[in-house]
């Protein structure tokens, strides 16, 4: 940066009207990162129409909308990317396509959801009651103030449905996966959890 050099003002690039960018010949790249679902659809099919590519982490809108997204992908020929849906800060979906995709797996063992793992292993090895682990959980930013999709499994349903795809080549709906939160649980639960980690 020079001291004397004046930064000329450019034409904002902030927009709260989605159609502004969907509708711009000259934006061909859509990140949709947006927590509604359901806005976060219209959104991307309407980009994948329009023949722009798509990078998405909503993990809800995937699982929910898979074999709709998948032949829009296919129709107007665009890249519908979502590698941070799922593990997001490990490639898990590029690791199973480009080393995995000769191989015959035949299971994927995985935590899929950190705010359950870290109440779970707060409940069986330090003894914390749920609540107190949730509790916790906030407090470090694990969990959210509504921890409702992490604890009663939703989060881990979807992420599932998107490695079922890339893992084992099947299109799993919402409706074909048990998900059974660990609110659930009860003390003998948390007991057996204990022996079996002490095994």
């Amino acid at each position: 940066r020079s001291g004397g050099r004046r930064f000329q003002s450019v034409r904002p690039l902030l927009t709260y009207n989605s159609t502004e960018i969907l509708y711009n010949s000259e934006i061909d790249v859509i990140i949709e990162l947006i927590d509604d679902a359901e806005a976060a659809y219209e959104i991307v099919t309407t980009a994948m129409r329009e023949g722009k590519a798509v990078i998405s982490a909503n993990k809800k809108l995937i699982a929910n909308h898979l074999d709709e997204l998948l032949e829009l992908q296919k129709t107007y020929n665009v890249p519908f990317l979502y590698e941070a849906s799922v593990c997001g800060s490990i490639p898990i979906i590029r690791n199973l396509e480009e080393y995995y995709n000769t191989d015959y797996l035949s299971s994927v063992e995985t935590i899929c959801n950190g705010t359950t793992n870290y109440i779970l292993t707060k409940t069986a090895a330090e003894g914390l009651t749920y609540n107190q682990a949730l509790k916790e959980a906030q407090d470090l930013g694990f969990a959210e103030s509504d921890p409702t999709l992490d604890v009663q499994g939703f989060d881990a349903k979807y992420k599932l449905i998107i490695l079922a795809l890339h893992a084992f080549g099947i299109v799993l709906k919402p409706e074909d996966v048990l998900n059974y939160g660990i609110h659930n649980l009860n003390i003998a639960d948390t007991i057996l959890q204990m022996k079996m980690i002490l095994r």
